[in-house]
């Protein structure tokens, strides 16, 4: 469901999968329901042995169905939108109830606000639908695989990605040192939190500075605030940056930080941290802790304080903070490696139909 250029983690999830199976000598095609045809969905579906899904599309799930083909579904994203803040494991009936609840306007709202309501309970239909479509079921991370609250399993299936392996030493390290923060700019993903630690570092006359990543709908306002805290001298903005650009820059950082509000199911740019030997200081929500590993540092969700001492410790524990970014790396070079990933994948397509030969 996303467009062949988009920056998104879905589609670099996709391609490191497309990679690591024309390395067995599997062929693969992408379908995006979004620039495909109808036409080419049907050429493709008919074309295939077996469906990976990768959106809750319910049209084209039928179609895999209507063509008699096998179809494994991967979630990446929050399938309630009554978990995006807070999360709490409950039963399918439970989270069904919750969710409607939650998606009942104020009295106060206007009409249309209203009409929204049928809205959203028509998409959240139509997601359940999709996945009673499908055979197997399958999440980015545990975190998202268990909020699903569904009565069937859904198996865990970590996004892969390629480790560097290096040797990270004080050396490699910016001077200052730097934290790195890569994302969109927008409240869920609490840059501005980042910025009120960085005020509090500050008032303890630390030095380093704070590299921000990426663009968004409160890039001004941000740029605003940290003009309002008087940190602008340690806090620099640098926009949108290329893939060949970010790595680099989050190599040569102490740390990376996401300081994310919303439950995160599965944040890939700690993983991009971890590959290069960088640890991160991450909120406690959503999946974050469990890409992040149990090297790196976790806050709880909106604590600034907490924020501030994880940074002030890495500053003044540098080695510390260094072996860490080790560690991390190895973590997850034992578990997010495309190798595993592809493993895992065709396992489930083995179970699904076992004369295909995969």
């Amino acid at each position: 469901n996303h467009c062949k250029d988009e920056i998104s983690g879905v589609l670099t999830y996709i391609s490191s999968i497309q990679s690591a199976l024309a390395l067995r000598e599997i062929e693969t095609r992408v379908i995006s329901t979004t620039e495909n045809s109808l036409s080419q969905w049907i050429k493709h579906i008919a074309w295939a042995d077996l469906i990976h899904m990768n959106s809750n599309h319910l049209a084209f799930a039928c179609l895999c169905k209507i063509l008699n083909k096998k179809v494994v579904i991967k979630y990446h994203y929050l399938f309630y939108t009554s978990i995006h803040s807070t999360y709490q494991p409950m039963s399918l009936f439970q989270r069904l109830k919750t969710e409607f609840v939650y998606s009942l306007p104020k009295s106060n709202y206007p009409l249309k606000w209203k009409l929204h309501t049928i809205v959203k309970l028509a998409k959240l239909a139509t997601r359940f639908l999709t996945a009673l479509m499908v055979d197997r079921h399958t999440a980015c991370s545990q975190f998202l695989a268990d909020s699903h609250s569904f009565p069937w399993k859904v198996t865990t299936l970590y996004n892969p990605i390629q480790i560097h392996h290096t040797q990270k030493t004080v050396e490699d390290l910016s001077n200052p040192c730097s934290f790195v923060y890569v994302g969109r700019l927008n409240p869920d993903k609490g840059v501005d939190l980042l910025l009120r630690a960085t005020k509090l570092l500050q008032n303890q006359d630390k030095d380093f500075r704070v590299l921000v990543i990426g663009d968004g709908g409160e890039a001004k306002a941000l740029q605003s605030l940290a003009a309002e805290l008087d940190i602008l001298n340690r806090v620099e903005f640098l926009g949108n940056c290329s893939q060949l650009e970010i790595l680099p820059i989050v190599q040569s950082a102490l740390a990376l930080v996401a300081p994310s509000r919303w439950q995160e199911p599965a944040g890939y740019v700690v993983l991009e941290a971890s590959s290069v030997s960088t640890c991160s200081i991450v909120a406690d929500v959503g999946g974050l802790p469990e890409m992040a590993g149990p090297h790196s540092f976790l806050f709880e969700q909106e604590n600034v304080e907490e924020l501030a001492a994880a940074m002030k410790f890495c500053l003044d524990h540098t080695q510390a903070a260094i072996d860490c970014g080790k560690q991390a790396n190895q973590y997850v070079g034992e578990r997010f490696s495309p190798a595993q990933t592809v493993d895992q994948l065709l396992k489930i397509y083995q179970e699904l139909s076992p004369n295909s030969g995969f």
